[in-house]
C-alpha cells in the first residue's frame, strides 16, 4: 500500500523494513524525544510489528527524491468514532527544518480526512519537543484540556480545524512540488488485493473523493480528488 502527493510517497511498513526502523528508533536522534527510550530488541521489534500489521495501523516509510527518511503513522483506527492516533519522526536531520515532515503530514491527512472520512486524529508529544509542537500547531491541532503540566501531551485535530489552519499549507505545497507530483493517489498492490485490505478499506472510501481508478499487473490505483479549498 502507497499514499502519494506532493513529491512524497508514504510506503506501508512491511517486516524488510523493520530492522531499519529499529536501528534509527534506538538512536539517540530519535530516542530522545520519545516517552519510551529502553532499548529495544529485534525481538520486541518483530513482536511490535507482528501486533500493527493489520487493518487498524499504518504505519509508512516516509520517501523522498527516492531516499527512505523516516516513519510516519495513523494507528488505532476507531471506524465507528471517525478517530486514530498519529505520530511521525524523520532520522534524516537535513530534512528537520523543511517543508517535508509537513508535506507528508499534509498527505497522510488529507487522505484520512477526506477519502476515508474521518473525522477526528490525536496525536502525543513531549512538552520539550518544539519542532514537533510547532508542527502540530500548523496542522491544526490543539492541545488537549488538562494536558498542559503534562510530560507527554495529548493533541487534538478535527477536520474542521484541519481545513482552518492547513489551507495555505495545502495551497503552498500544491505549488511548490512538481506537475507530477501534485496528483494524488492511493495504490494497493496484489498482496493487499490478496490479503483483503482492499475490500475493507474500499468499504470506508467516500466516492465523491474518488477522481478514477486505474487496474493494473502489479495492483490498483485510486486517483483522488484536489483537497476541497
Amino acid at each position: 500500500m502507497q499514499l502519494h502527493k506532493y513529491d512524497i510517497t508514504l510506503s506501508r511498513l512491511t517486516e524488510d523494513d523493520i530492522e531499519m526502523v529499529r536501528q534509527w528508533r534506538n538512536s539517540q536522534q530519535i530516542r530522545q524525544f520519545m516517552e519510551y527510550r529502553e532499548e529495544i530488541t529485534p525481538e520486541m521489534q518483530k513482536k511490535w510489528f507482528e501486533s500493527i500489521n493489520d487493518f487498524y495501523n499504518f504505519y509508512f516509510i516516509i520517501e523522498f527524491e527516492g531516499e527512505k527518511i523516516g516513519l510516519i503513522n495513523t494507528s488505532k483506527a476507531n471506524y465507528d468514532d471517525q478517530s486514530s492516533e498519529g505520530g511521525i519522526f524523520l532520522w534524516d536531520d537535513k530534512y528537520y527544518e523543511t517543508f517535508v515532515p509537513v508535506w507528508a503530514s499534509l498527505l497522510l491527512l488529507e487522505t484520512n480526512l477526506f477519502l476515508f472520512d474521518a473525522r477526528k486524529s490525536y496525536i502525543k508529544t513531549l512538552h520539550d519537543n518544539e519542532r514537533a509542537k510547532r508542527l502540530n500547531l500548523h496542522l491544526g491541532y490543539e492541545l488537549m484540556e488538562g494536558q498542559e503540566n503534562e510530560y507527554n501531551q495529548e493533541y487534538k485535530l478535527t477536520r474542521e480545524n484541519f481545513i482552518k489552519k492547513a489551507r495555505k499549507l495545502i495551497q503552498a505545497a500544491s505549488l511548490l512540488s512538481e506537475d507530477r507530483g501534485r496528483d494524488h493517489w492511493i495504490f494497493y498492490n496484489n498482496e493487499d488485493i490478496r490479503s483483503g485490505l482492499y475490500d475493507f478499506m474500499k468499504e470506508k472510501m467516500n466516492r465523491e473523493f474518488i477522481k478514477s481508478e486505474e487496474d493494473t499487473p502489479e495492483g490498483k490505483y485510486i486517483y483522488i480528488e484536489p483537497t476541497p479549498f
